[in-house]
């Protein structure tokens, strides 16, 4: 595995069949803050202790936040269980079931009505709706997303709340997101805290190479961004669910519009990855 590194710079309380942990439904007011026409629907995971700890915003990718059986996913699953258990409070956030949508990954991206951008607002209500939870520390939250939630973080981390939510996020991860636009427009891209991507460099869906030029640009100005790409890795290489590679004809987007994208699990990756972002968010929060 070769590994590129850039410069740096409520509700109910869901059992999860066939989980260790348990995740608490909740609703996030999003009154003035978010465009979605009614709360959102979210699920918080909880490290033990009842001191207060610091806290993680999770977005969805173009799937939804769920599984075939309408439980939580398996990556998200794993995800929330995983920061828990280095002492996060993690909210795995759902912008999609108050707004009519299951997902929207088949859908071309010129026909979507919901873009990364109108999902900003989602992410900073969440964060809003940690700082006031009881046992988290409202000063060092951060945001993790994947895919099409991974742009959204790209968004977020480079456009602050308004004045009455007040300061921003204190670092993000990305998996995988789609950077071509952004790097075209690489000098206008200044994340205001910390930013780590983690993807593959055979991902036919969100390619590596403009968010490997992205990243350069962004972290030759100083600015505090940086990469890890995972050699012979494909989008979704994280998900716990994928037993071998499929390729996606249903997806109309990607390298090769028309032509399908490849999902594959890279278990080696993964657990680098996991490695990665406990490090970083122990660095940064």
């Amino acid at each position: 595995m070769k590994l590129l590194f850039a410069f740096a710079g409520c509700m109910a309380l869901l059992s999860l069949p066939g989980h260790a942990a348990q995740a608490t439904a909740v609703q996030v007011p999003t009154a003035g803050i978010s465009s979605s026409p009614a709360p959102l629907r979210a699920f918080v995971f909880r490290p033990d202790g009842n001191a207060k700890h610091p806290a993680v915003v999770m977005v969805h990718g173009c799937g939804g936040v769920y599984g075939k059986d309408g439980q939580l996913n398996a990556r998200h699953q794993m995800w929330g269980e995983y920061l828990a258990a280095q002492g996060y409070v993690a909210l795995m956030l759902d912008s999609f079931s108050t707004r009519g949508y299951q997902q929207i990954c088949t859908t071309k991206f010129s026909e979507r009505t919901l873009k990364e951008t109108d999902r900003v607002g989602d992410v900073y209500a969440a964060l809003a709706y940690l700082r006031q939870l009881s046992g988290v520390d409202p000063s060092h939250i951060a945001l993790l997303g994947w895919s099409h939630g991974a742009g959204v973080t790209l968004e977020a981390i480079t456009h602050r709340p308004a004045p009455a939510i007040g300061s921003g996020f204190n670092a993000a991860v990305a998996f995988y997101p789609g950077c071509t636009s952004r790097n075209k427009k690489a000098d206008s891209f200044h994340p205001y805290a910390p930013l780590l991507l983690l993807i593959g460099e055979a991902d036919d869906w969100t390619p590596a190479a403009p968010c490997k030029t992205l990243v350069a640009s962004v972290a030759a100005r100083g600015e505090p961004m940086q990469i890890v790409t995972y050699a012979d890795t494909f989008h979704d290489f994280d998900s716990p669910a994928l037993t071998g590679p499929r390729l996606r004809k249903d997806v109309p987007n990607g390298v090769t519009p028309g032509a399908g994208v490849t999902t594959a699990p890279n278990p080696v990756a993964r657990e680098d990855a996991k490695q990665r972002v406990k490090a970083f968010l122990a660095e940064h929060l």
